[in-house]
């Protein structure tokens, strides 16, 4: 393995942690917000009710839209470079926070603007759509020391701060909701306050690589042409994402929403494996040489994730029946369904999600932005259609048949430009569960 120094400790980062390591501690990191968020939902359920439930969410909605969408990519490049230890990353940090500063005012404005058309005539929604405007700004700060952490690896610290982050969100949300205290206005300040403070609590790390020794190469710092080309895949992944929930209410109504966003916070646990490992192969492979042995790699670590978050799917499907009216009330009990069909979109997305992170890594995020453009289309198509008749349903299937698609296409891109086998990417060899236990066995003996 290649050796390099951490640019803020001057430690070795080849032996601090492995590829397994580094995937497990940010599967650990990126499961903390949202494992919690799935222990508050009962909370939120119960104490909101369905309307209230999809209050929250269609007030949520658009800043959640406008901070995915008006970032233009910069956080992804600021990873990306970083990881590369691109001549001028130092100063890119400074650079991309006040881009990002000036990119927040005019997401802000947006949000407020939408206001009256998205709350769709209700009060109780513009009123929280006015207070997620003015916490869109401080959300683009925060992603700055995220990308600082990201390009340096540093998983295991970043899951210990989410983990007692969230926790804390968790006891709030819940003397909150024993009190008789717990609103959508107030449940909308906890769930997206509390994430603002890891921008906080990793100030110190921010500033400690800024002061670091520089190991730069060559490349040179180009966050707007980087993020450019990565922005057009997020904003198709956005629509993929979040689209369904900023047009349920106009489309549909807010208790179909409410249903929805049970659905989706069930759904997508799943979804949280493959997001934190694309998180790890895309800092790793940007540091990469992309010799065969990385192809190799990022084809095995495609087909554990994509069978590890199918056994997790299943899993949780089963349970469903029977959860979901026990843990969030019988009025709820329409999402078993929805939640089937987000489950399968997941599983079926899975492989292609790792791919596309390697496509990213790789200098190709041109390549993975058409693919989630195409699959944000056919999404978009279906969801007009369907949402309007089927409300909750419609907007599962759209998701279903989009994320399936999108996540093919990288594949595709791969086998295209990269030479990788289409067929690389799917099954399981008896070398991917030797792994499996070799990683096992290795971080069991650490702990001894």
């Amino acid at each position: 393995m290649r050796q390099r120094l951490d640019r803020s400790t001057g430690t070795d980062v080849a032996q601090k942690e492995s590829h397994g390591s580094r995937i497990f501690y940010a599967v650990a990191g990126s499961a903390m917000t949202p494992l919690m968020s799935l222990a508050t939902a009962p909370i939120l359920a119960q104490s909101l009710g369905v309307v209230g439930r999809g209050e929250l969410a269609a007030g949520m909605a658009p800043m959640l839209f406008a901070v995915a969408v008006g970032a233009l990519g910069i956080p992804e490049a600021l990873t990306y470079f970083i990881a590369r230890q691109a001549r001028g990353a130092r100063r890119a940090v400074r650079r991309a926070f006040w881009i990002l500063t000036l990119l927040g005012i005019a997401a802000a404005a947006l949000v407020t603007l939408s206001a009256s058309l998205l709350a769709d005539g209700n009060a109780e929604i513009r009123q929280l759509i006015f207070v997620t405007a003015a916490l869109t700004v401080p959300t683009f700060w925060a992603s700055v020391p995220n990308s600082v952490l990201a390009g340096n690896h540093a998983w295991k610290q970043s899951a210990l701060i989410d983990f007692g982050l969230s926790a804390l969100r968790l006891l709030v949300l819940a003397v909150m909701a024993a009190a008789n205290t717990l609103t959508p206005l107030a449940a909308t300040i906890a769930m997206l306050g509390f994430p603002l403070l890891k921008g906080l609590v990793t100030l110190p790390y921010l500033i400690r690589y800024r002061r670091g020794s520089r190991n730069a190469t060559a490349a040179r710092v180009r966050l707007f042409n980087y993020g450019s080309r990565l922005w057009v895949g997020s904003l198709a992944g956005v629509v993929l994402l979040r689209l369904d929930q900023l047009l349920m209410v106009p489309f549909a109504n807010a208790a179909q929403l409410g249903l929805y966003s049970v659905a989706v916070s069930l759904g997508e646990i799943p979804a949280l494996l493959s997001s934190a490992v694309r998180n790890v192969v895309f800092s790793s492979d940007a540091e990469s040489s992309h010799q065969r042995e990385d192809q190799q790699r990022l084809q095995q670590t495609a087909r554990l994730t994509s069978a590890a978050s199918a056994l997790a799917s299943l899993g949780i499907g089963v349970s469903l029946p029977w959860a979901i009216p026990l843990f969030f009330g019988e009025t709820f009990g329409a999402a078993v369904a929805v939640c089937w069909v987000i489950l399968a979109g997941v599983a079926l997305g899975s492989a292609g999600s790792v791919a596309g992170a390697g496509l990213s890594a790789r200098g190709r995020p041109g390549l993975r932005s058409c693919g989630m453009v195409i699959g944000a289309l056919l999404n978009t198509a279906i969801l007009m259609v369907t949402v309007p008749t089927m409300g909750a349903m419609g907007a599962a299937l759209a998701t279903l048949a989009g994320s399936a698609v999108a996540g093919t296409m990288n594949i595709v891109w791969l086998r295209t430009h990269f030479g990788m086998t289409m067929r690389g990417f799917y099954g399981l060899r008896r070398h991917d569960l030797q792994l499996v236990h070799t990683t096992i066995s290795k971080m069991t003996d650490r702990k001894k």
